[in-house]
């Protein structure tokens, strides 16, 4: 991974807050270079990591002059340096330096070929496996990897998966009672006990139930599927791929997905038990909550729907949801 790669990452990852940001020549660029998506993920979780970690690394830096970045001519658009201007002078190897310092900073773990990963509330953590593989765990989840060849995946929770293509290859994902198998995409998946959801952003995955004989349902690039486990019924639906994943810069962009989901994304970023009544659980939920420290996604999200929050007996800091106005 060069230099100009990485100064590149940096300028796209800049200019994704611009309204007309260039995102056919953001998807060229990706998919020219396998370094290109690695730099990228690397320049956007460490990112997110300063965001959480500005104020330690503040102490451990000199007094420096913020000034502009002059980034070189190129054909990619470059923005304004913005949160990047705290490295000017140090460039982004000083502060690649720091994170190792900084417990959690930033976690890159090369997997063996059967190993267990967890992660707390509001904890990620960033998987290489040996054929190229990257898997970002998200918060209060498990991953487990089975096989020699490292190509069967157990999921509780969520994660999103970056998987390279490779002929003759294909990884089978179990996950909320089902079997996603791919041959190289990039896709989401989230599952709790009674939804779960798959969206993807390039390429296509194949789904079935776990064990199932039954074909398969074939979903491709800006597609989800959210499936009730209770019923073992599904819904296909359009998603934006600029928004699948964005959970890792701390944005839970959600489309047309039951209340269920969201109750349960809130309990694993908020670390207290939430969850969704009966009476609204199914019911259906559109919008972007920002995560911070997770502690106010429950009180926004039942503001945006009419919701009441009943706190639970005998389960700390837990939490219901239930329709305004009920007994």
């Amino acid at each position: 991974m060069t230099e100009t790669i990485i100064d590149r990452a940096i300028a796209w990852h800049s200019a994704q807050d611009d309204a007309d940001f260039d995102w056919d020549g953001f998807t060229l660029w990706l998919e020219a270079d396998p370094a290109h998506r690695l730099a990228f993920d690397e320049i956007a979780l460490l990112d997110d990591r300063i965001a959480d970690h500005r104020p330690t690394l503040a102490a451990l830096l000199p007094p420096i002059e913020v000034v502009p970045v002059a980034f070189p001519a190129m054909e990619d658009p470059v923005a304004s340096p913005r949160r990047w201007s705290l490295w000017a002078g140090g460039g982004i190897a000083a502060a690649m330096a720091l994170a190792v310092a900084v417990p959690t900073f930033l976690s890159l773990s090369p997997a063996p070929s059967a190993a267990d990963y967890r992660t707390g509330a509001g904890q990620s953590r960033t998987i290489a496996l040996k054929d190229g593989s990257r898997i970002t765990l998200a918060a209060s989840s498990h991953l487990r990897v089975e096989g020699e060849g490292q190509d069967k995946l157990a999921l509780e929770g969520g994660a999103l998966f970056d998987i390279p293509h490779r002929p003759g290859r294909t990884m089978t994902i179990r996950a909320g009672g089902q079997e996603i198998s791919d041959i190289g995409t990039r896709f989401d998946i989230l599952a709790d006990t009674r939804t779960m959801r798959v969206a993807v952003a390039d390429g296509v995955i194949a789904l079935k139930p776990a064990g199932a004989d039954n074909a398969a349902v074939r979903l491709s690039a800006g597609r989800q599927m959210v499936i009730d486990r209770t019923t073992h019924q599904g819904e296909i639906s359009a998603v934006a791929p600029a928004a699948i994943g964005s959970w890792r810069q701390g944005r839970l962009v959600y489309e047309g997905v039951p209340l269920s989901l969201v109750a349960s994304d809130i309990s694993r970023y908020a670390g207290v038990p939430v969850r969704a009544g009966a009476d609204v659980a199914g019911r259906r939920f559109s919008g972007v909550l920002i995560v911070g420290d997770g502690s106010g996604l429950v009180g926004e999200v039942a503001q945006l729907m009419d919701l009441r929050i009943v706190r639970e007996a005998g389960r700390q800091d837990g939490a219901v949801l239930l329709r305004a106005g009920g007994g």
